[in-house]
């Protein structure tokens, strides 16, 4: 913590402070174990014994499950590996280590593993051999390797792992078992043995697509950026920027790095810097999120408006406008909300008043092409 930011934490306890408040938002943000080391360093003597002992528990806790999760972790990828899955550990403990040097510093709630989509049946059977089971986030009903994601359960435990080939939600993915990825794998040490994680740029490229598919909801997620560039003062930006743009996300990693900027005053190259403060809709955007922290929260984004955030951080005007007419094929909540945020909300109104009629001719064709067909399977059939 800069000096800066310690003389406003002294100010702002000296002013009074709603302790309850802190310790809610704190556990909301999954920022938890980092407030804690820093009320701890900064004013101890102030923190009331209530408020300590609640911290002090949870990052017991927290402390636990991620010694647990990171020896899980190691075992995994022992037998997945021993099995030719190759799989790529994301965010979790990883993360913490890479980002913040200490496991116990982040909050991880399950271990997510990147893996190719044609090995997702052999790492499902791997994990079975390891007493995990399915849960009702992963129903089965589709095939294997159409599934993005695949969620287990360790049988009796508290462990879960998620099997992810693809980054995705409604109007958004992000495909993640790139070759790109497996060739700049970089030693992450854990406590009991080192694997094989994420380089920083690439890492550092990840975590903003994550964010942004969020809406960037939670602090936390702003402070793994923050810290990640923090601890890596030699990243390659030229090659995290050329990369941003070869998949499509160049806006969205400039979103993520403003929102650290704004937020935990990081430092980031002239480059970057300059292209945050040229792009409008980013530096409309940085002032909205994390929601929840906003002194007026419907002033925000979340991710009940996260399709208009995705059109508004678009690379391109073309993959912004494909967005567009999904979004009036579909009929979503942001045509009809009102976002004061969202630039492009009246053009896209018009879009929809113009596609609507032609929705509805594409239909009774589709129906009456599908009526035709019927017909004639039947002729052919009572011939």
């Amino acid at each position: 913590m800069s000096e800066f930011a310690r003389v406003e934490v002294e100010d702002l306890i000296s002013d009074g402070v709603h302790w309850d408040r802190v310790w809610q938002l704190s556990r909301a943000h999954g920022v938890a174990p980092l407030v804690y080391r820093n009320l701890l360093t900064i004013c101890p003597k102030e923190v009331p014994a209530a408020t300590h002992q609640a911290f002090r528990r949870h990052n017991q806790a927290n402390v636990l499950l991620n010694t647990l999760l990171a020896k899980e972790l190691v075992m995994l990828l022992d037998a997945l590996a021993a099995k030719g899955v190759r799989a790529i550990p994301f965010k979790g403990v990883t993360l913490a280590q890479t980002a913040y040097g200490d496991i116990s510093l982040r909050e991880c709630a399950d271990i997510d593993l990147i893996v190719e989509q044609e090995a997702i049946p052999q790492a499902r059977k791997v994990l079975w051999s390891q007493g995990y089971q399915l849960t009702s986030r992963d129903t089965g009903k589709k095939e294997e390797s159409e599934e993005p994601y695949h969620f287990f359960q360790k049988k009796n435990g508290i462990i879960a792992v998620d099997l992810q080939w693809n980054m995705a939600r409604q109007h958004f993915g992000f495909r993640l078992d790139r070759g790109e990825l497996y060739g700049r794998l970089k030693p992450v040490g854990l406590p009991t043995k080192a694997v094989m994680g994420l380089a920083p740029e690439d890492l550092l490229i990840l975590l903003c697509v994550h964010g942004t598919k969020h809406a960037w909801e939670q602090l936390k997620w702003i402070c793994d950026v923050a810290e990640l560039v923090r601890r890596r003062p030699v990243l390659d930006w030229s090659r995290i920027l050329f990369q941003a743009e070869e998949w499509s996300c160049r806006r969205v990693v400039l979103l993520g790095l403003g929102l650290s900027k704004t937020l935990f005053d990081t430092s980031l190259p002239a480059l970057v810097l300059q292209e945050i403060e040229l792009d409008r809709d980013i530096v409309s955007l940085l002032g909205r999120m994390p929601k929840h922290l906003l002194k007026n929260p419907a002033q925000g984004i979340d991710e009940n408006c996260a399709e208009a955030l995705y059109m508004s951080i678009k690379d391109s005007s073309l993959e912004r406008w494909k967005l567009g007419v999904e979004l009036c094929r579909t009929e979503t909540e942001v045509m009809t909300r009102f976002l004061p945020w969202f630039r492009y909300q009246s053009r896209l109104r018009i879009m929809s008043h113009w596609l609507r009629p032609v929705q509805r001719v594409v239909s009774r064709w589709v129906l009456s092409a599908r009526m035709r067909e019927a017909i004639v399977r039947w002729l052919q059939s009572s011939g």
